[in-house]
């Protein structure tokens, strides 16, 4: 069994981080016309790496397709998504970036490396490396534990509940 209180640590310093990303968030994801749900620029993210249908959109961010529509809605009022037919099946629409939208992702990109640079500053690259490592080997364990019940035995709705 690991250390208990390692990780009662560990939840503390998730807990900070989220705290602060979500307060850069806010500030990150601001438009002329007001805040933008960080949720919404999730989804630019995504789609700044590929177009992809509404249903496959809501899957990569492991969101409800009702929420990711409502998002998808507000990129698009902002211009920074369009919809398009997919030229596989044209019965079906392809969410695609706009310019503008890659323009966005750019300088929120910028924003993020240069803020996470000057708050690393006397890290090393090996350093950085072993983190993202590291990170991703925890997300990746603990992400089926955080997946609803019905969509995999062991989450952690059914350790509480005394079934796994």
């Amino acid at each position: 069994m690991l250390d208990q209180n390692a990780l009662d640590e560990l939840f503390d310093v998730l807990a900070r981080y989220v705290r602060m990303r979500d307060r850069a968030a806010h500030r990150t994801f601001r438009t002329p016309d007001g805040d933008v749900e960080s949720a919404a620029f999730k989804c630019l993210f995504h789609l700044a790496r590929q177009p992809m249908r509404a249903r496959e959109l809501a899957e990569s961010l492991h969101a409800e397709p009702s929420s990711v529509s409502r998002y998808v809605a507000e990129l698009v009022d902002l211009g920074f998504v369009r919809r398009e037919a997919d030229p596989a099946d044209g019965r079906a629409t392809l969410l695609v970036i706009t310019d503008i939208g890659r323009e966005r992702v750019a300088a929120m990109r910028a924003v993020r490396r240069h803020a996470m640079d000057r708050a690393m500053t006397d890290w090393t690259d090996d350093e950085l490396r072993t983190l993202v490592r590291l990170l991703g080997r925890f997300v990746d364990a603990a992400e089926p534990l955080f997946a609803p019940s019905g969509d995999k035995p062991g989450s952690l709705e059914d350790l509480m509940k005394g079934r796994a």
